[in-house]
């Protein structure tokens, strides 16, 4: 127990035991600072800085944002097909006592819209039709030909080069007129309808060849109908594309032909 005297020099040796105490803790705080690595002081950005940051400045002068990578119609497209403009101009039927916070002036016209995407679409010079038909043309040949060889190959027939050439030389007016008729009215409804048809009758007529057909009737057709039924399932939209795949998965699992063969 420490006691404390009212003399001063009583309390001498206990003031010198209390100022060596303190060195000793200051000396070991010391040595444990310098055996640990000072870190580095992280620098936030001043509030100035991030204010002033901003979009980059493109050639012109004036700021540029990635939107501004996206062409127009292609802007366009997705704002249409998302339904947004659609659902902002029927919002005075649908939150009624708020209709009065929207300005008439705003509201936009779907059929409008649509006359105004017509009219821009209209003055872009896109590839036309013939360009189009031409470019498909080419690129289905070349798959013509890849099954011509592909099925020669598996019933162990020879075939060349040249006899590939040849036959792609042979179908590629038929694929163009046909390129040229579905790329033409692909927005006729009738005509969707009727590709839709088309692509069921060539998938289902070649799961039947497989199945019943000799192979020379194979090797005939297979390659003609799995080109047609490729590029009419490429044309279509999504849900097309699903009950065509439907149609001839059904088609092969029932296999309606098979009592009669």
């Amino acid at each position: 127990m420490v006691t404390i005297s009212e003399d001063e020099a009583d309390n001498i040796p206990l003031l010198d035991s209390l100022k060596a105490m303190t060195a000793a803790k200051d000396a070991d705080s010391a040595s444990e600072e310098s055996s640990h690595p000072v870190l580095p002081k992280l620098e936030y950005a001043s509030a100035s800085r991030i204010v002033n940051a901003g979009p980059k400045l493109g050639p012109d002068g004036k700021p540029h944002y990635l939107i501004d990578d996206i062409p127009d119609n292609e802007k366009m497209r997705l704002i249409r097909e998302s339904g947004i403009l659609k659902k902002y101009s029927h919002r005075t039927k649908e939150n009624g006592a708020n209709a009065s916070d929207i300005d008439e002036d705003e509201i936009v016209d779907p059929d409008e819209l649509e006359v105004l995407q017509d009219e821009y679409d209209s003055q872009i010079k896109d590839i036309p039709p013939w360009m189009d038909a031409l470019i498909y043309t080419v690129a289905l040949a070349a798959i013509y030909g890849l099954f011509e060889a592909l099925v020669n190959q598996q019933y162990g027939m020879d075939i060349t080069m040249l006899d590939v050439l040849l036959r792609m030389a042979k179908a590629s007016p038929a694929i163009y007129f046909i390129v040229y008729l579905t790329s033409r009215y692909r927005k006729s409804r009738i005509a969707n309808i009727i590709v839709l048809v088309a692509a069921c009758a060539s998938g289902c007529y070649f799961v039947h060849l497989n199945l019943h057909s000799p192979r020379l009737g194979i090797m005939r057709r297979a390659p003609g109908l799995v080109t047609m039924w490729m590029y009419l399932t490429f044309m279509m939209d999504v849900r097309p594309s699903v009950i065509n795949a439907a149609v001839v998965g059904l088609f092969w699992i029932l296999d309606p032909f098979k009592s009669t063969i």
